[in-house]
């Protein structure tokens, strides 16, 4: 729910995980609030939405993406999108500020969320659960976000 004193003040944002429409991005709602509707959120390389969390004035996405193909391919990143920029009938986009595979110990990344230290720092918290799989693993990530 986007807090007072933030756009879209009092609206659930819901983003489905893959759920697609016909120009082949993901589909999304505002549910209640000021100006409820459906938008769509650019689906790029055939990232799949798993969380988002909200930041002053940004909506933060964790994306993740799995392929056999690519070896065992489990790639993540976080994408930021100006909260502004989200309204009923619109295609959001916005850059990618975090990305990695399992190279850099991550797994299915399947939940973030973010808080301000009392010195101002914003961390980024992400989970992931292993699936009851040999394969994966349960992680809790912490990383401060530099601007």
């Amino acid at each position: 729910m986007v807090p007072k004193g933030q756009p879209l003040a009092g609206t659930l944002i819901a983003i489905s995980e893959r759920g697609l429409d016909g120009n082949g991005n993901l589909i999304a709602f505002l549910v209640g609030g000021p100006s409820p509707g459906q938008f769509s959120v650019r689906r790029t390389a055939n990232f799949d939405v798993s969380d988002a969390v909200l930041l002053s004035g940004d909506l933060l996405i964790l994306e993740r993406k799995f392929s056999w193909l690519a070896g065992v391919g489990i790639r993540i990143r976080i994408r930021r999108i100006p909260l502004k920029s989200v309204a009923p009938g619109a295609l959001v986009d916005g850059p990618s500020i975090f990305e990695a595979d399992l190279g850099e110990e991550v797994d299915n990344m399947e939940g973030i969320d973010a808080h301000v230290t009392a010195e101002g720092d914003t961390v980024l918290t992400m989970v992931s659960d292993d699936n009851f799989s040999m394969l994966q693993r349960t992680l809790l990530l912490q990383f401060k976000l530099v601007e």
